[in-house]
C-alpha cells in the first residue's frame, strides 16, 4: 500500500498487477454481487468474512455483465464449489475476467489498519512484481477524491429493461408486505433510469413494481429525458466522487419539480449537490450488507446494504427545503432525504440489495405512489 505496509499471501485468479483504493466489505454473502457492482470501479476489495468462493459463480447473480473490482483480498479463497446454481468456480470466473486475487492474507490486520489510517491506494500483484515497485506504483495512483467515474461505466446507448426478479422462491416483499404492484395492480409507470453505474437488481425491482424502464447514459440531457414523457426518473448508484459529475447535478436541477425523482447511493449524493448541499469523503467508507439505519419518519431501524466512500453533509442542505429522513446509527451520517415541496427523495444505502436485507424495499413502493400522485391526467 502507499504507506509502505505490505501484506503477503497466495495468488489466485489472474496473474497480473492491478491497483486502486483498498476498501473492506463486511458482507457474509453475495460476493459475486460485490464483484460485479460498478460502484467498485477503481477499488480493491478486502472481505472481512474469512471464507469466500464456496458457492461458485453464475450469470443470474451478476449486477453487471462483468466484474468491476480491481482486485480481491480474502483470508481463504475456496477452490471447491458446492451450490446447485453454480456454473463455474469463483476462481475461474475472476481469472476469465483478468481479476487478480490474493488470499491467505491476515485480513483482520489489514482491516484494522484501514480503519486506523483510512482507505489507502494499493497494488495487488500476483505476477511476482517486487513489493518496493508496488509501493512506488501505489503512490502514483490517482486519489478517489476528484475522480469522475460515472462517465466511464455508464452504458453507451439507451436501452429498455423488462426483466423482473429471478424466481428462485416466492418474493418476500410482495403482497404479504403490503407492497404496491401486487396481483391486483395493472397500472404501468414509465420510468427513465439514469445509468451512473446501475445495478441490475434495481432494474428488476422497478419492473416488479410495474415500471416500464428505459435506461439512458449518464450524460443524457434533461430535455431528452423529458421528451420521453416519463412518470418518474430514477438516479442510480455509481462509482467515484460525486462533485465532478457536474452534468448530472445540472440535469437533476432541471428535472426537479417537473417529474418525480428517486435517487440511490451516488444518485442520492447528486441530489444533495443539486439541492445546494455539499459532499465529503468518508475515512474508510461504508461497504457491507449489515449497516443499521434509522428511518426518522417511522422511528424504525432498517438493516441495510451499503457501498459508498462519500456522503452528503446534512448541515449544508437548506433546511427550509430539505428534510433528513434517514441516519446511519454507526456514525450518524446522512442516509436519506426528501424535498419538502417537490416530488424528490433519495437514500444513501441500497434498498435493492441482492442478496441482502429486504427491510427497505418499501422505497420502491414509495416511488410508485409518488408517480401515481403526480401523474398527468389522462396518462
Amino acid at each position: 500500500m502507499e504507506d509502505g505496509r505490505v501484506f503477503n499471501g497466495r495468488a489466485a485468479g489472474a496473474l497480473t498487477r492491478r491497483g486502486g483504493e483498498v476498501v473492506f466489505n463486511t458482507s457474509l454473502t453475495g460476493y459475486q454481487e460485490v464483484f460485479t457492482d460498478p460502484s467498485y470501479t477503481g477499488q480493491i476489495v478486502c472481505f472481512t468474512y474469512p471464507h469466500i468462493g464456496n458457492v461458485g459463480a453464475n450469470l443470474e447473480d451478476e449486477e453487471a455483465p462483468r466484474p468491476y473490482i480491481e482486485a480481491l483480498i480474502v483470508r481463504e479463497f475456496s477452490a471447491i464449489t458446492s451450490n446447485w446454481r453454480s456454473a463455474e468456480s469463483a476462481q475461474l470466473y475472476l481469472n476469465r475476467h483478468k481479476i487478480p486475487v490474493i488470499w491467505d492474507v491476515d485480513t483482520r490486520a489489514l482491516v484494522r489498519h484501514l480503519r486506523t489510517v483510512g482507505a489507502l491506494r494499493g497494488i495487488v500483484a500476483t505476477d511476482g512484481t517486487p513489493a518496493e515497485q508496488c509501493i512506488a506504483e501505489a503512490r502514483q495512483l490517482p486519489s478517489m477524491a476528484g475522480q469522475e467515474l460515472a462517465g466511464r461505466v455508464t452504458c453507451g446507448e439507451a436501452y429498455a429493461w423488462d426483466k423482473g426478479s429471478i424466481d428462485l422462491a416466492t418474493s418476500p416483499w410482495s403482497e404479504k408486505m403490503g407492497e404496491a404492484g401486487g396481483p391486483g395492480e395493472t397500472r404501468r409507470y414509465r420510468v427513465v433510469a439514469y445509468d451512473y453505474g446501475i445495478k441490475q437488481n434495481i432494474l428488476r425491482l422497478l419492473v416488479d413494481h410495474h415500471c416500464e424502464v428505459r435506461v439512458v447514459p449518464a450524460k443524457t440531457s434533461a430535455e431528452d429525458v423529458l421528451a420521453l414523457k416519463p412518470d418518474g426518473v430514477f438516479l442510480s448508484n455509481g462509482p467515484g466522487d460525486p462533485e465532478p459529475v457536474t452534468y448530472a447535478v445540472e440535469n437533476i436541477r432541471k428535472l426537479a419539480g417537473r417529474v418525480p425523482l428517486f435517487g440511490i447511493c451516488l444518485g442520492h449524493q447528486l441530489c444533495g449537490l443539486a439541492l445546494g448541499g455539499k459532499t465529503f469523503k468518508l475515512k474508510f467508507g461504508h461497504h457491507g450488507s449489515n449497516h443499521p439505519v434509522k428511518n426518522l419518519l417511522t422511528q424504525k431501524v432498517e438493516i441495510t446494504a451499503q457501498n459508498h466512500g462519500f456522503a452528503v453533509d446534512p448541515e449544508s442542505l437548506p433546511a427550509k427545503n430539505v428534510e433528513i429522513t434517514h441516519v446511519n446509527l454507526n456514525d450518524q451520517t446522512n442516509e436519506g432525504m426528501r424535498h419538502r415541496k417537490l416530488p424528490l427523495f433519495s437514500v444513501q444505502y441500497h434498498p435493492e440489495a441482492s442478496p441482502g436485507p429486504h427491510d427497505s424495499h418499501y422505497l420502491f413502493t414509495q416511488f410508485t405512489e409518488m408517480m401515481k400522485e403526480f401523474r398527468p391526467a389522462g396518462r
